[in-house]
């Protein structure tokens, strides 16, 4: 098998090749035909995130050493099954996406359907032993996590779902109480979705499938053209954070899109000090601002202001297997719209992850591995 691997932080990534490995007893082999790419991979690269006013270093787990294949959105045909696997109800040539968020399962956690939250993540795909999506086949430790794909639906479509579509489902389904009581309070609810990339405009068109219709949604970006995408996919109004404005500016400008002037519930796919304290501002009284993205820092709030004003706050990181399966079902029902979607050969990973980097990848970059043919 192909597969690029890290092997030293802050380097470009190295190609090789590798013999095809053999499914788990209780699991499977993918051959996989596209895999996501996806910006906590650069995370991953950097071996680290910071965490306002230090650095935290990932190889300081010993599940975390490199090499490591990274990777975690993965969709392809089942190459082969292990020998306790007969009953699975996926067979070899199913096509499949995978669920990479696997822990021991054996803890509490990871009993009531949180493996996202296991404290043992020995089998967390593209984090450590089993290679991710950035290699041409893989292994899944159960048949369990793999999903199977609608005829109907793109692998390229799918391979999206397990991170980025899992992501934006749970926050805007935790988003979703907030918009449900100011819908009934008020008669009607505002949403902004801060970042138009490729979370930020998923999260557009699941919010526009799930939230009450009178819901006002507005999507901020610095970018004009990812601000166009969100116009094409539905935003019902659009804000550039453009850096020459003054932060006051940007604050009343955003704010005036919403509903009261602010907004029932705020998604940060972005997530630095800085927007996370605009977030804050436009938040009305009573609104949950749900923080998502991992670039990093750290923000100040005026403590008495989230007292009075009840604001909250509360973190999303992925999400459960049975929400990837009703986000499957979703997505087929309601045909939503990806992204616009990037393709690169594995060969090109390199090339692709600097443009990741410096945010030039309009919409979703994905590997395109040998023998895919399923584009969106």
């Amino acid at each position: 098998m192909k597969k690029a691997e890290i092997v030293e932080a802050r380097k470009p990534l190295k190609l090789s090749e590798a013999a095809v490995p053999k499914a788990p007893k209780d699991g499977a082999v993918v051959k996989l035909l596209y895999s996501g790419i996806c910006h906590s991979d650069i995370h991953q690269i950097d071996n680290g995130f910071d965490v306002g006013g230090r650095f935290t270093c990932l190889t300081d787990n010993p599940l975390y050493q490199f090499p490591i294949v990274p990777g975690h959105e993965m969709a392809g045909v089942v190459h082969s099954l292990g020998s306790n696997a007969g009953s699975a109800e996926v067979k070899v040539g199913d096509r499949v996406a995978v669920f990479p968020w696997i822990g021991c399962n054996k803890c509490g956690y990871c009993n009531n359907g949180y493996t996202q939250f296991c404290k043992e993540k020995h089998h967390t795909m593209g984090f450590g032993a089993v290679p991710g999506g950035y290699s041409n086949y893989t292994t899944v430790v159960h048949h369990k996590f793999l999903v199977k794909v609608p005829a109907s639906m793109p692998l390229s479509i799918a391979t999206m779902l397990p991170c980025s579509g899992i992501t934006t489902y749970n926050a805007v389904t935790t988003a979703l109480p907030a918009i449900q009581k100011a819908t009934t309070f008020k008669g009607k609810a505002s949403m902004l979705i801060i970042g138009a990339g490729g979370l930020g405009l998923w999260a557009l068109q699941i919010a526009k499938s799930v939230l009450p219709t009178t819901t006002n949604i507005v999507v901020a970006d610095i970018s004009e053209g990812k601000l166009g995408n969100a116009k094409d996919r539905g935003a019902d109004a659009t804000v550039a954070w453009e850096p020459s404005k003054s932060e006051e500016q940007i604050i009343k400008d955003t704010s005036q899109l919403g509903n009261d002037d602010g907004y029932d519930a705020i998604i940060d796919f972005v997530n630095t000090g800085v927007t996370s304290t605009r977030a804050f501002e436009c938040l009305n009284t009573d609104g949950l601002q749900v923080c998502v993205g991992l670039f990093g820092g750290a923000a100040s709030f005026p403590l008495p202001v989230v007292a009075l004003s009840e604001k909250g706050m509360k973190g999303v990181y992925v999400g459960r297997l049975q929400q990837l399966k009703d986000l499957f079902a979703l997505v087929e029902k309601n045909k939503l719209t990806p992204p616009p979607l990037v393709y690169y050969k594995l060969e090109e990973i390199n090339s692709a992850l600097d443009l990741l980097r410096v945010g030039k990848i309009n919409g979703r970059g994905i590997i395109k591995h040998e023998g895919a043919n399923e584009d969106a």
